[in-house]
């Protein structure tokens, strides 16, 4: 029996082909996930609550308070009350929002719930199991927190399955709170590249930086877009060092993710180099 539970829960998350990467539906979703039949008659996709694995990514991938009803939609009625009653441990609050989650098969453990009756029992428990999940926060595009989360998982009768508990184990702080000379610059040049817009951070590079890339615009536009099949989800001032009082050097790590879906959240980190011209701070190298 433990072997089938593993099995349900390591089965594809959601997907019709195998070889293409599963994508949530935009807007909300009904109260409860239903199958789409495909135009040409092509066989529906399956419901991804069909196996623990499945409710988890969609829960994790719709904590968006724009996508409140598919969320409540793979609860139990138990954590529906909890969200009615206080929804900033699921979506966050003001403008600190999950940018980003992972998780992997080994994170899911069968679990048997309180007051289960042993094996032998006339009726045997409902399968659970407890995952174990990482998931990165933004303010505004700047990296707040990364949280490691105990979510609850619990088969139904139906035999599709519901998160049924959430409760935060550790939480690592990643916000910059210094206040080095030039960082409100670098922060206007690092919300471009959350937007992916290179034209919006040209006023904050310097004339060395773009002269450099003259000529070369589709170079400038690819520093600042995000790879293929993937999103810019958020970027971390990790560290900020003076140069005397007309330079900086600073160290960002630049998270990117495949929205909805589980990927490692490691970032990649890039120095960049900031110059005072009169009043302004400039950033003058991105290596």
């Amino acid at each position: 029996m433990a072997a089938c539970l593993l099995l349900m829960a390591c089965a594809p998350l959601a997907a019709q082909d195998p070889s293409s990467t599963p994508s949530f539906p935009g807007g909300e979703a009904a109260e409860t996930p239903e199958p789409a039949a495909d135009e040409e008659g092509a066989p529906a996709v399956e419901d991804p609550t069909q196996t623990a694995g499945g409710a988890l990514r969609l829960f994790m991938g719709s904590r968006d308070y724009r996508m409140l009803r598919r969320l409540k939609s793979v609860m139990t009625d138990n954590l529906q009350a909890r969200f009615d009653h206080n929804s900033a441990p699921f979506n966050g609050k003001r403008n600190n929002r999950l940018v980003a989650f992972d998780f992997t098969e080994k994170n899911l453990k069968p679990s048997r719930p309180a007051g289960a009756k042993p094996a032998g029992a006339a009726a045997p428990a409902a399968p659970r199991y407890i995952a174990t999940v990482r998931s990165l926060w933004a303010e505004q595009g700047e990296a707040s927190e990364i949280r490691t989360e105990s979510i609850t998982l619990s088969g139904r009768e139906d035999g599709l399955w519901r998160v049924g508990d959430l409760a935060q184990a550790s939480s690592e702080n990643l916000r910059f709170g210094g206040t080095v000379d030039g960082v409100t610059s670098l922060r206007m040049v690092l919300r471009a590249w959350i937007r992916g817009e290179a034209a919006g951070a040209r006023s904050s590079l310097s004339d060395a930086f773009l002269k450099r890339y003259a000529g070369r615009d589709e170079a400038l536009e690819a520093l600042f877009a995000p790879p293929n099949g993937k999103g810019h989800a958020a970027y971390q001032i990790v560290e900020m060092t003076p140069q005397g009082t007309t330079g900086a050097v600073a160290r960002v790590r630049f998270y990117d993710t495949v929205i909805g879906e589980p990927a490692p959240i490691e970032g990649r980190v890039r120095i960049l180099k900031l110059v005072r011209k009169g009043s302004r701070w400039l950033v003058d190298a991105w290596e």
